[in-house]
């Protein structure tokens, strides 16, 4: 589902249904979008049935499987009549064969990509650059060692998440000995070799034994995701504080007040907005349902400035009246919001229509 959010307008509530199939890179073999980049004109022809196709410069990341391994894939073209060479950039493994990578998130151009592929070691975060090539012309992926400016702590494995328009901060989290951390880098030099970093781990809630990254603004300066807390696993967000000029993390609860299972999938920044200039989408365990799509209005502030609310998503359909406008009413169940657009304009997620789908 689909859900539209401009200020002024009840949300205009679509049911997604395939457009068109973006192709795998072998025959009878998985793979999966994760992420695109932005669109770079305002209007377009496509014509699906004469496969006049056009995705207005946008790029699909994600991954692709041949044979046993997995690659990161970066879809350049829309499918016609089968998926040739040019039409995608395949992002190789490590070496060695075993690598499970996957593409997460790219640049607003998409030029850039992050994501994980796997080591003898475990998971670890790479970007690649689709301008740096090899010799064979294929973009490198460059694996991210964490380590925190501060503690000089190292995460013994890693995952990208999350990277900013220009692709200079990187967002996700790695494992310590004990349990998951998030973490945002900052690329200070992409041609050095090691990649040059400027890392942290981003603090816990108070009582919280791990924590997670997976979206961010797109110029990085706040970070979402969720964090472990004595109510359990709640969203959250990181951001610099403007008087320690440290990252902070806070809070921002879920649907059931009993106990807290909820997590951030997805940000954005609105200045100017009356009931706070940031929206947070994600999902959360509520009393009815194991999980159902939230959306948080708020600020960037560690004390409750009473601007904003934490709701899910069925009772905005229902206060705005889109559920009968598109006569859909409550008879869905929104599971998960997965993602919104930079402007906060656009929510994406899936969930249970009325015909149990």
């Amino acid at each position: 589902w689909a859900i539209a959010t401009d200020d002024g307008v009840p949300p205009l509530y679509n049911e997604l249904q395939v457009q068109e199939d973006i192709g795998v890179i072998a025959p009878s073999q998985p793979s999966a979008a994760y992420a695109a980049s932005d669109m770079t004109c305002e209007a377009y022809d496509y014509d699906k049935v004469n496969l006049v196709l056009d995705w207005c410069g946008s790029t699909v990341g994600g991954s692709g499987k041949v044979g046993e391994v997995s690659y990161g894939i970066d879809w350049l073209l829309p499918v016609l009549d089968s998926v040739d060479e040019g039409d995608y950039v395949k992002i190789p493994d490590f070496g060695g064969g075993i690598c499970d990578m996957k593409i997460f998130d790219v640049t607003s151009d998409g030029s850039i990509a992050v994501g994980t592929g796997n080591t003898r070691r475990g998971e670890k975060a790479f970007v690649a650059d689709r301008n740096v090539l090899d010799a064979d012309g294929v973009p490198i992926p460059v694996q991210l060692t964490i380590q925190d400016a501060v503690t000089l702590q190292t995460l013994r494995s890693s995952s990208a998440k999350a990277v900013s328009s220009d692709g200079l901060i990187i967002a996700g989290y790695g494992s310590t000995k004990r349990a998951n951390r998030a973490f945002v880098t900052t690329v200070l030099d992409a041609y050095t070799d090691p990649i040059t970093l400027e890392s942290y781990i981003l603090p816990m809630l108070g009582g919280g034994k791990f924590a997670e990254a997976y979206a961010m603004t797109p110029d990085g300066a706040i970070i979402a995701g969720r964090s472990d807390s004595p109510k359990g696993p709640q969203a959250c967000i990181w951001f610099v504080d403007g008087t320690t000029e440290e990252w902070v993390v806070r809070g921002l609860g879920g649907l059931s007040k009993k106990s807290l299972n909820s997590t951030a999938t997805g940000i954005a920044y609105r200045p100017g907005s009356a009931v706070g200039e940031l929206i947070v989408v994600g999902y959360s365990e509520s009393i009815l349902y194991p999980s159902e799509a939230f959306v948080w209005t708020g600020n960037s502030v560690l004390e409750d400035d009473e601007i904003g609310y934490f709701y899910d998503l069925e009772y905005i359909l229902t206060k705005t009246g889109a559920g009968e406008i598109s006569l859909m009413g409550s008879d869905w169940v929104l599971i998960e919001a997965t993602g919104i657009s930079a402007a906060g304009d656009r929510i994406v997620g899936w969930g249970v229509n009325p015909e149990g789908g």
